[in-house]
């Protein structure tokens, strides 16, 4: 069983402002959400279908870049490197844990969000540029 990641920020009033979600391995991923791929489909069956077809995106790169994330920061708390940091922690852990690399699904109309995987390095794959990919050396 994959053993998932969630870092937290908090601010200084110990309040979470935002998250990184990792999962070490795509492929396990899926299967330990698949139960919430159900219900969510029984909730919002258009919603529903966006996860599968997101993840079968995914699969041609998992031998190199196994892991994937989610992140999400409340706004008052981007722009100031903490997401930065956050995400070199995360960087950190995957190493130690010799995970090779990670991908990410990214709206290419997030031009802040695009920016910051680049600054992160991460590369935006070309055939789609939605899917931005990272090596962990």
């Amino acid at each position: 069983m994959d053993k998932e990641i969630c870092l937290i920020l908090k601010n200084d009033l110990d309040e979470v402002c935002g998250y990184i979600l990792c999962a070490k391995d795509l492929k396990v991923y899926e299967k330990n959400a698949y139960p919430y791929y159900l219900t969510l489909k029984e909730l919002d069956e258009v919603k529903a279908e966006r996860f599968p077809n997101a993840n079968r995106e995914l699969e041609r790169f998992y031998p190199e870049y196994p892991a994937h994330i989610h992140i999400d920061i409340l706004e008052e708390y981007t722009g100031n490197g903490v997401c930065s940091k956050l995400m070199q922690a995360l960087f950190e852990v995957l190493k130690e844990e010799k995970v090779p690399g990670i991908c990410v699904l990214v709206d290419t109309n997030n031009k802040r969000a695009v920016r910051f995987y680049e600054k992160m390095g991460f590369k935006a794959f070309e055939e789609n540029p939605g899917i931005m990919l990272c090596k962990l050396d």
